[in-house]
């Protein structure tokens, strides 16, 4: 009986690492994409997120607005 809790604890821990792995994986890429995009949008456009959402915005809201509205914002820069 032991050994059978022990297997199991083994498969849990190693389930959660897995989990846990491919979790901070996605975030990483997560993070990526938004500086990828940060730093290949106009400056107009970037100024005009900024000044619409205000102080304290983060730059994945800034990323979001732009993705969401792209065809505007790249007609700023124009």
């Amino acid at each position: 009986m032991e050994d059978i809790n022990k297997i199991s604890r083994t498969v849990t821990v190693f389930a959660l690492g897995f989990i846990a792995f491919f979790a901070l994986l996605g975030w990483a890429g997560s993070m990526e994409y938004t500086e990828q995009v940060l730093y290949t949008m106009p400056q107009e456009a970037y100024e005009a997120i900024y000044l619409k959402l205000g102080d304290g915005c983060s730059d994945r809201a800034i990323v979001k607005e732009y993705m969401d509205h792209k065809k505007y914002y790249d007609s700023l820069s124009e």
